[in-house]
């Protein structure tokens, strides 16, 4: 099934990638490929109702972010994800091909604060567990340094491996907000999704146009409401659409080149922290 996942998002690559070369008859020949195959897969692997014949982690994550299901398919996807992440007391139950879309399938589909639940979870297999073991890498695998300090004595315990740092791509587009819009990095959106205890953060991102950076921050000003503050450079020949939080909806400021600042009240419209399901609920 996950190599069929992969096939369905390479033949929707190539299409655009023909697309973009204008190679019409080899777009037109992948586009139709991947629609059927997209279609094929949906009979096989996905119930009426919109459960994926594999009940994974890993499978609903893939489907969401792959875009393998239709629109309702994937409303039931993203809750039945929900669901498994906390049943599961939100530990990592995916492996290297899925694990980089874990939390991305979750905000995607409304359950951003699951997925920082997931982000911050501490037990192991999670991307704190290391941190808690004096680790300043990412690791080959979850416990390569088990609990009471000892090396793992399996295979796969390098100290320095990529894959589960793919993480990183969440933090920067979620927790930070920065997004980009259009290749090239000339139209960007800067987005924070506030949740968790969340208070700051920061990110820049060296473009082809030059640095963008930015922080924000929040602090309460009365009872529940809460000022949100956001700083940022935009460099030459970009814009960036930058949202800001709203007491009853978000705003928009669309900028050029500069140093930009602003503000805006809100509320935090959600209960954290996130609880954990019973594992037979």
């Amino acid at each position: 099934m996950v190599s069929n996942m992969f096939l369905l998002q390479s033949l929707d690559l190539m299409s655009k990638i023909c697309g973009v070369l204008r190679r019409k008859d080899e777009q037109q020949r992948f586009k139709e490929d991947y629609q059927a195959t997209r279609l094929e897969f949906q009979q096989e692997y996905v119930t009426p109702r919109g459960r994926i014949t594999s009940d994974s982690q890993a499978a609903y994550a893939l489907a969401i972010c792959l875009d393998l299901l239709e629109p309702a398919q994937r409303v039931r996807a993203g809750n039945r994800l929900m669901e498994l992440v906390r049943k599961n007391e939100f530990k990592v139950g995916t492996g290297f091909a899925a694990t980089p879309f874990l939390c991305e399938a979750l905000a995607s589909t409304g359950h951003v604060q699951v997925a920082y639940a997931m982000l911050l979870e501490k037990v192991c297999p999670s991307w704190l567990y290391p941190v808690t073991m004096g680790a300043t890498t990412v690791w080959e695998r979850w416990d390569s340094i088990l609990p009471d300090g000892s090396i793992n004595p399996g295979e796969m315990t390098s100290f320095n491996h990529y894959v589960f740092g793919a993480i990183a791509k969440f933090m920067y587009e979620r927790v930070a907000g920065l997004q980009r819009l259009e290749p090239g990095w000339r139209r960007i959106r800067i987005s924070p999704a506030i949740g968790a205890a969340f208070s700051r953060a920061a990110a820049s991102h060296v473009s082809p146009q030059g640095t963008i950076s930015f922080e924000w921050e929040t602090r309460v000003v009365d009872g529940e409401k809460e000022e949100f503050t956001i700083k940022t450079t935009v460099p030459p020949n970009t814009v960036a659409k930058i949202i800001l939080p709203g007491l009853e909806k978000e705003q928009v400021k669309e900028v050029g080149c500069g140093q930009w600042t602003f503000s805006s009240l809100f509320k935090r419209d959600y209960e954290w922290p996130v609880l954990p399901l019973p594992p037979k609920s």
